[in-house]
């Protein structure tokens, strides 16, 4: 009889994990298609060559976050109410990389999205490599040498569906970009982030059924150190996030978005190491009240951090709005002209040559190229892969029909050259000046 209920779950459990995987990755898909598909091009580029803004973004992620979790494992391993199978499973939420809600959070309360998105795109390529180098460390710092939990937790990472994790951000990235440059149109950013949010909505719906079938855990009975323990590293990397942005000189938003994707981790990786490594069913249910209630901590703490960085002016919805008109609608390309004021590339394709003294008889001798009105000015001379500077998205301004003072009707033809008066009109406020 025994027999048979086991074997009744062995086969239940990979239709349980297909359907896992199959929601999740589909779900995670489109939101992050969906995010990437808000942001422009040009300032995901950005994004990733400043140095400052990234650099401590990454180091936040990848050496203070996991360096918080050994601490604390450290102070509270010793005595009772804080187990080796917790202290183990917490080191893999703090070493692993931020989750794909970031970008949500981002996006709802309109922080910089462009540098939310640039930073998943990078550290989920960096936590193939710095995800076992951390665990590996800091495993064993905590618990010696030959431990043989510390032995056994980089043994049950799962590296296929970490592969598959990283194939499904990455292309999610590059199609929205793609489909960003390709469909310049504000309708479809708008249409794209209420879908983000729809799918974001669901994977959220879908992760906590999914999570709790099977499961024989909780986290509402535990011991003061475990609810100490799980919770001190994201506030502790929330503060210190803000801090070193700060020190950084970065702009509010992107303070945000740092702030943000360090403490937003991914605890499926946890889950997922909790169910592989203890047998023991204690010991695993131990193990999964860590990323269970790690992730009911960050949600609560950034949702409230976010909402009063909004109030403070922070982000860039205005502090004065609706609270439901500035969750359902993006900022992110309203302030484009002003973050390309700092001169860090913008999207113009005319560079700004040295300043010469012409008169005004020469100025309309000179060979000026001809642009229609309404066109966009481009650049075909820079190559294809570059193709985010290819096309500029400021265009003439088109002139207003010109009245002939003598037949008194409009004039189809635009202006190319300075007429007498204009010429006339000019030379006496240069005089005058």
């Amino acid at each position: 009889m025994d027999k048979s209920i086991q074997n009744d779950d062995i086969e239940e459990e990979p239709l349980h994990d297909i359907v896992a995987k199959v929601l999740s990755n589909v779900f995670l898909f489109f939101l992050i298609f969906g995010l990437s598909s808000t942001v422009n091009v040009t300032q995901v580029s950005k994004r990733i060559r400043n140095v400052w803004a990234l650099s401590a973004g990454l180091g936040m992620q990848f050496i203070t976050m996991p360096l918080l979790g050994f601490l604390v494992v450290f102070m509270l391993k010793d005595g009772s109410g804080f187990s080796e199978a917790m202290g183990l499973t917490l080191l893999v939420v703090t070493s692993s990389p931020g989750g794909s809600y970031s970008n949500w959070w981002c996006s709802l309360f309109n922080a910089d999205l462009a540098l939310s998105v640039a930073m998943t795109a990078v550290s989920t390529i960096l936590s193939m490599i710095a995800l076992p180098v951390n665990l590996l460390v800091y495993s064993h710092l905590a618990y010696g040498m030959h431990n043989e939990g510390a032995d056994s937790v980089l043994k049950a990472l799962n590296f296929g569906e970490l592969f598959i994790s990283l194939g499904v951000v990455i292309s999610a990235i590059a199609s929205g970009l793609f489909a960003s440059w390709k469909i310049e149109s504000n309708r479809f950013q708008l249409w794209a982030n209420r879908g983000a949010s729809i799918s974001g909505i669901a994977l959220i719906l879908v992760s906590a059924l999914l999570s709790s079938v099977g499961t024989e855990t909780n986290f509402w009975n535990q011991h003061w150190k475990f609810y100490v323990g799980v919770a001190l590293p994201c506030l502790l990397g929330l503060s210190l996030a803000n801090i070193i942005s700060k020190c950084c000189r970065l702009t509010k938003p992107e303070c945000i978005s740092i702030s943000v994707e360090c403490c937003y981790q991914n605890t499926g990786i946890a889950t997922s190491v909790a169910v592989t490594m203890f047998s023991n069913p204690e010991e695993r249910a131990q193990a999964l009240a860590v990323p269970l209630f790690y992730g009911l901590v960050e949600a609560v703490v950034i949702g409230l951090y976010c909402i009063l960085a909004w109030k403070s002016g922070w982000t860039k919805a205005p502090a004065d709005e609706k609270f439901c008109v500035v969750v359902s609608n993006t900022y992110e390309n309203e302030s484009l002209d002003e973050q390309d004021d700092d001169g860090g590339g913008g999207l113009s394709c005319i560079e700004a040559g040295p300043r010469e003294n012409h008169s005004l008889d020469d100025v309309t001798s000179l060979d000026l190229p001809s642009i229609e009105e309404g066109v966009p000015i481009c650049n075909d001379n820079l190559p294809i892969w570059k193709f985010w500077k290819r096309r500029s998205q400021i265009t003439t301004p088109k002139k207003a029909p010109r009245h002939d003072s003598e037949l008194g009707t409009p004039s189809k033809e635009p202006r190319t050259r300075l007429g007498s008066e204009d010429t006339a009109a000019t030379g006496t406020l240069s005089s005058t000046s």
